[in-house]
């Protein structure tokens, strides 16, 4: 048989397993020859599916602020240190036994292509995980085994020992990420002319859409937003607004330079080094939040430069990427089961993991973070605070709310965690009927609150140091997010989602202006910068693809673009009649009014029930624990209360049971059941209020006409 070190021998057939086993002891070459052989399968199992994703999606380092050094460590760190690893516990034990020796290297020949495997496999053929995995192992263990036994087989790994060189080239010299390794000289002049002394604040929300503010086809939900409602009633809303992609890579550049720069243009200062910050960035004090993308340079907004160590950053892309290494690699029913990947550049999984759901103790970040991709409470709060108060200054603050995840209540506290806090996979499909969708769009609104509470601490810092009347104040978002559900994605380039996705909000403070305007322009993201400049008196020094809204606005279609650069394009009319259409859905499904009454009956908020356990348990608690011990202020809220029913649903959404959830006592919150990961789910948020430190009696009860039938408690 040949040996993994030897090409001249031939197996002899028929002697089974010992044909592997009773081998010479591998000299230094076959060794070598053998961990080349690892080397080869683990980049093309591992590395290759990983950098070739990586590469084609340089925003993910541009958001975390990863420099040229984390990027090269990682690449040829993940392809050479693990076969290397593998590579020295092989020779140590060739050292100790030759039959161990063949064993081993026959087991991590088998079991990394087995890994290979699975992604083929998976691509050919729709089944069961199980079955996947099963066919994969069989020919993992069939390629293991025609290296020993077949010599062109053995050649041909001799051959492909060159790959993890190749891929870490290709990856390095041939990607989308090159430009980021080895970035070009760019000329980043400032302009001569900063305009007017008039304070400029630009307030960019994250995942917001105008649909999700409104309660009619004319007005903000003021009694839940009233710090939006509040700036409807004194700027210029131009409710027609519309975006220029559903991802935030291309869309907040579109909002900072005004040019609509091609899909693969990277979000970084020397690639779009015409910007606001040329513009106003040379006598103006600038203070900037710009988390995802890096258009203001360093030597601009040095409180950008991130505060973490390469050793930080390191061990986050480690803990980060293992989940996006399961999705490429697993089959799709075990990587479904992953933290989602497509809705944050960092933290998947952060909601993932806790042993004891409730129980995780609430961790505040730090200022100054350059790729905070995930929501921070305490940097927004810090941020607004050190706010400047001279009239020559320029304020950008681009915050990840209410961005995915949700998970904070209407004060920016941290809620718990539980198995149905992602329900889609954000640029796909909803993973779930509408009764799911009122869950998540429920805590979106309610994330949402808080983003408009940060609204209102940005207008009261801005009035208590007189600069409200005289500052221009733009507040917007990058993109919304649909919750139509019945085939229509969540976040993607759809026609049919424009009304909520490419509808993001746009309020313009002209300097002086006391009295609110409601503009029927088609106003665009890309107006934003130019209609800056104008308020400020300044000749913009170059060409936009936006225009002024102090004057005529073109006609033009509501268009945006997928990171491939495909164009979609509706209508004006009909962005608005899909919005108009939102707002009805989430009516219907919300209600019309406050925060923790959300949700299908919210006239049974309040009521008063007896604490009596069930006869049987219909329902269970996915935490039994939940809030039984509650500690505020250092245990999560536990406020996010859900479970599983033994009951089946209906087809029709509607005419699944009505369950509404008390807590001590009273019912907070009401919720219908629905499918989920093969089991059927329900879920919602009660007031953190009804919370108290210590005990709290959670109850789940069917409504049925008048009556309320327990079905399961954690008395």
């Amino acid at each position: 048989m040949a040996d993994p070190g030897e090409s001249s021998e031939v197996a002899e057939p028929g002697k089974g397993i010992s044909a592997i086993l009773d081998r010479p002891a591998p000299d230094r070459r076959k060794l070598l020859l053998g961990g080349g052989h690892l080397a080869a399968l683990w980049a093309l199992a591992f590395v290759q599916p990983l950098l070739d994703l990586l590469g084609n999606n340089p925003d993910f380092f541009v958001a975390r602020g990863n420099t040229t050094g984390d990027i090269l460590i990682l690449a040829i760190g993940f392809t050479f240190l693990p076969p290397l690893a593998l590579w020295a516990i092989e020779w140590a034990v060739s050292r100790v036994s030759t039959k161990g020796y063949y064993g081993l290297h026959f087991v991590l020949l088998a079991l990394i292509s087995t890994f290979f495997f699975t992604q083929l496999v998976s691509d050919l053929v729709s089944a069961r995980s199980a079955l996947i995995l099963l066919f994969s192992v069989g020919l993992g263990i069939l390629l293991a085994w025609m290296i020993f036994r077949f010599v062109f087989v053995k050649n041909l790994m001799d051959i492909l020992i060159i790959a993890p060189v190749v891929v870490v080239l290709m990856f390095v010299f041939n990607s989308k990420t090159t430009d980021l390794i080895f970035p070009e000289e760019a000329d980043f002049e400032l302009a001569a002319d900063s305009g007017r002394d008039v304070p400029v604040v630009l307030v960019i929300f994250d995942e917001l859409g105008t649909s999700n503010l409104m309660i009619s086809k004319r007005s903000i939900a003021a009694d839940r937003f009233p710090n939006f409602a509040h700036l409807a009633r004194t700027s210029t809303w131009y409710p027609n607004n519309s975006t220029t992609a559903f991802f935030t890579p291309h869309a907040v550049p579109g909002i900072l330079t005004g040019i609509n720069a091609p899909a693969e243009t990277l979000p970084t200062w020397q690639d779009q080094p015409m910007s606001i910050f040329s513009q106003l960035g040379g006598n103006r004090r600038l203070h900037v939040l710009e988390p995802v993308t890096a258009l203001c340079p360093d030597d601009l907004c040095p409180d950008q430069t991130p505060a973490e160590g390469q050793l930080s950053r390191l061990e986050a892309l480690y803990s980060d990427l293992k989940y996006v290494e399961g999705k490429l690699v697993l089959p799709p029913g075990l990587a479904e089961k992953l933290p989602d990947v497509s809705s944050n550049f960092e933290g998947f999984g952060g909601n993932n993991d806790p042993p004891e759901l409730g129980k995780r103790k609430y961790k505040r970040g730090k200022l100054a973070v350059k790729a905070e991709a995930e929501s921070d409470p305490a940097l927004y709060e810090q941020f607004i605070r050190s706010m400047p108060t001279v009239n020559r200054s320029l304020t950008v603050m681009h915050m990840h709310l209410p961005h995915q995840v949700w998970k904070y209540d209407l004060r920016g506290n941290e809620y718990n965690d539980t198995p149905i806090t992602q329900l889609s996979r954000s640029t796909n499909d909803w993973m779930v009927n509408s009764n799911g969708i009122t869950v998540s769009q429920s805590r979106m609104y309610v994330q949402t609150g808080y983003a408009d509470r940060l609204l209102g601490r940005i207008r009261q810092r801005l009035e208590a140091t007189g600069m409200w009347d005289r500052a221009i104040v733009v507040v917007t978002a990058d993109h919304g997010i649909s919750f139509e559900g019945r085939g229509v994605p969540q976040r993607q380039a759809d026609r049919r989602a424009m009304g909520e996705v490419a509808n993001p909000p746009l309020f313009i403070k002209y300097p002086g202006q006391t009295r609110g305007v409601v503009s029927p322009k088609h106003s665009m993201s890309l107006d934003i910068t130019p209609t800056i400049t104008r308020a400020l008196g300044v000749i913009q020094p170059y060409e936009a693809d936006g225009v002024p809204l102090q004057g005529p606005v073109p006609p033009r279609e509501v268009t945006v673009t997928d990171p491939s650069g495909n164009l979609y394009s509706v209508s004006l009319g009909e962005m608005i009649r899909q919005r108009d259409a939102a707002i009805e859905r989430a009516n219907e499904r919300l209600g019309t009014s406050g925060f923790y009454t959300l949700g299908p009956a919210p006239e049974l908020i309040g009521r008063r029930v007896t604490p009596v356990p069930p006869e049987t348990s219909e329902v269970l608690l996915d935490e039994p624990d939940l809030g039984k011990a509650y500690d505020p202020g250092k245990d999560l809220i536990p406020m996010f209360v859900t479970g599983t029913w033994s009951g089946s649903v209906p087809a029709a959404p509607k005419k699944a049971p009505l369950f509404a959830i008390a807590i001590n006592g009273t019912v907070q919150a009401t919720a219908r059941p629905f499918s989920f990961n093969e089991a059927v789910r329900w879920g919602a948020l009660v007031n953190p209020a009804s919370l108290r430190q210590g005990k709290n009696r959670i109850g789940i009860y069917r409504v049925e006409g008048k009556r309320l039938i327990p079905l399961g408690a954690n008395y």
